[in-house]
Parts: C-alpha cells; sequence; structure tokens
C-alpha cells in the first residue's frame, strides 16, 4: 500500500526551511528593485513597482494574443525576432520574452530585443528582464539589424512626429509593425502625452485591422487602439 501523503500542516513544517529562503529572497529582490529604481531619480519607488511594472505588462497583455493571429498560420517551434520599442521599465518586454521563451509550451518562440534612447532603467532590466538584450540607441541612426517584426507599445502618444516615428518602425521590420496607444485622447490630460491617435493619423500610416477597445483595466473613459503596418521602406511623408 502507498504510504498516506503527510497532512498539510505536516508538509508546510517540513519545508519551513525553504518557505523561510523563499520569503528572504522575495524581501532581497524587492529592496533590490526599490534600490535599482531610486537611483534613475524616481523619487516614490514602491509606487512604481506596484503600479508602473504591471502597467507595462498589462500593456503587453493586449499586444500578445494579437502577435498570436498574426502568426497562427506558421508550424509550431517557429522562431521569431522581436524589437520592443520604448519598454521604460521592462515589464511588459520580460513578459513578451518569459512567454516564447525556449523551454515553454507556446508553439512561438522569440528572441526579443529592447531599444530605448535612453538607458535610465538599464540596471533595473537586469532585475525585471533579464534575458533581454537591451540597446541604448535612437531608432533612426539603427541602420544595420532588422527584426521579423517591432512593438511600440504606449509609444507613439510620446514622440513628435507620430508618422515619421511608424515609418521607421517599418523599415526596422521584415514582416510587420505593432502599434498600442490611447485612442483620440483629446484633450491631452496624460502626463508626458504630446499627440493624439485618431481616424485620419491610422489611415494616414496605413493601419491594418484596426482595433478598438475600452480596457477594463483603464477605465470605461479610456480607449485603446491597437493596429499592424506591413514591413518595409515607405515614403517619408512627414
Amino acid at each position: 500500500m502507498c504510504a498516506a501523503a503527510p497532512s498539510g500542516t505536516d508538509f508546510m513544517a517540513d519545508d519551513s526551511d525553504l518557505i523561510a529562503r523563499i520569503e528572504a529572497s522575495n524581501d532581497a529582490r524587492r529592496k533590490l528593485m526599490i534600490e535599482a529604481i531610486e537611483e534613475t531619480g524616481v523619487t516614490d519607488a514602491d509606487r512604481f513597482v506596484d503600479k508602473a511594472i504591471p502597467q507595462s505588462t498589462l500593456f503587453m497583455i493586449d499586444i500578445i494574443p494579437y502577435i498570436h493571429r498574426l502568426y497562427e498560420h506558421l508550424p509550431e517551434g517557429v522562431w521569431k525576432s522581436a524589437l520592443d520599442v520604448g519598454p521604460e521599465n521592462f515589464g511588459g518586454t520580460n513578459l513578451l520574452a518569459s512567454t516564447h521563451a525556449p523551454g515553454t509550451f507556446c508553439r512561438l518562440k522569440l528572441n526579443v530585443t529592447a531599444v530605448d534612447i535612453i538607458d535610465r532603467f538599464s540596471v533595473l532590466r537586469r532585475l525585471v528582464a533579464p534575458s533581454v538584450e537591451f540597446l541604448k540607441q535612437d531608432i533612426f541612426e539603427i541602420n544595420d539589424r532588422k527584426w521579423d517584426f517591432v512593438i511600440a507599445s504606449h509609444v507613439i502618444e510620446h514622440v513628435p512626429n507620430p508618422l515619421k516615428f511608424v515609418r521607421q518602425l517599418q523599415k526596422l521590420a521584415n514582416e510587420f509593425v505593432i502599434i498600442a496607444a490611447p485612442w483620440q485622447e483629446s484633450p491631452l490630460k496624460t502626463p508626458g502625452h504630446i499627440n493624439t491617435i485618431s481616424k485620419s493619423l491610422v489611415r494616414q500610416m496605413g493601419a491594418r485591422n484596426l482595433t478598438i477597445f475600452t480596457n477594463y483595466t483603464w477605465g470605461k473613459d479610456r480607449e485603446v487602439c491597437l493596429f499592424w503596418l506591413p514591413a518595409g521602406n515607405q515614403d517619408d511623408d512627414d
């Protein structure tokens, strides 16, 4: 006969040392994250950990099913390269990379690179997204690399010339570009947002499969848009 499984209490008692070490590791990791964030000049590092990183992750949750739909015709185990533009805290970048890593059940495997014009959170990346390659570079100065697809998650609303920005992303992609952004934010209410994504702009870009939705996370008064664009050298139509 098989021995009876230990009770829940006995099981926990047997693992008390392991649990203590796990809790100590969790505490140490959070302290390291706080330290890495404080070094960037962020004044409320606890809020950044609890709100900003999960927000970045939630943005990517919207995008990943969109990627899967674009690649659903491919066989299992296909490898693709992805560029995440403007990742800031790398929460979303980590979700993209970790869920498509070699050992996962996900049929699509990804090599993920992140690029930003500043390296403010490059130390934090070593904690949040250690497997992700990071480039500190202006996207307009990249002329020796391309990726299968490019993502700009809630970045375009921060750039002075969104059309020029998108055209450069298309030049960096072999297959497609995915854009996620607030939809028709007018008047602009969010600090750092300097333009709004409108119907006329996405038409000018040549957006495909434009999806506009209300995200439960952001509240019923804030709509989000998702769309993709084909790769290639497009004409600069400022």
